[in-house]
C-alpha cells in the first residue's frame, strides 16, 4: 500500500514536471508494463533538440532544448572534456543553467533517459552546442 501511494505521488510530481507521457502512466498506476518492456525489446528515445543558449553572462548561460517524443523521465547534461563526453548534471526539465568561466569555451549536449518499464531506453545525445563566455 505504501508503495502504491508513493508511486502515484511520484507519478503526479513527474507528470507536473512534464516528464511522463504515454505507456509509463499505466506502469506507475500499478498496471503491467507494456509487452515490449517485459519482452526485453526496448525502443531508444529520439535525441533531444540541440540546446539553444540564452541569458549568456561571463559566468553562466541558460540552455534550453526541445523535448523528444516518448516517456522522458530525466535529462542528463554532458560536456565534452579531453575528447570525451562526461556527465555534468541531471534534471527533470528541458532547461538548465550552466556555470562558465569568463572568456572560457565549453561544449554541451543533452541525453534523454526513459522511465523504467516504459518500453523505451535512453536515446542518443542531442547535437552539441559550444558556449563561449564573454570577459565582462
Amino acid at each position: 500500500m505504501v508503495r502504491s501511494g508513493f508511486s502515484l505521488f511520484f507519478a503526479a510530481v513527474v507528470a507536473l514536471a512534464g516528464g511522463v507521457v504515454g505507456p509509463a502512466d499505466a506502469t506507475l498506476a500499478g498496471q503491467p508494463a507494456p509487452a515490449s518492456a517485459s519482452a526485453g525489446t526496448l525502443t531508444p528515445l529520439p535525441p533531444p533538440g540541440q540546446p539553444v543558449v540564452s541569458e549568456l553572462t561571463s559566468t553562466s548561460a541558460r540552455l534550453t532544448w526541445t523535448r523528444p517524443a516518448g516517456p522522458v523521465f530525466r535529462y542528463q547534461m554532458k560536456q565534452f572534456v579531453d575528447g570525451a563526453w562526461q556527465g555534468y548534471a541531471s534534471m527533470p526539465f528541458n532547461t538548465f543553467v550552466v556555470d562558465l568561466t569568463p572568456g572560457g569555451t565549453r561544449t554541451f549536449a543533452v541525453q534523454a533517459h526513459a522511465l523504467v518499464g516504459s518500453g523505451y531506453t535512453s536515446g542518443e545525445l542531442s547535437p552539441p552546442v559550444t558556449v563561449t563566455a564573454p570577459w565582462y
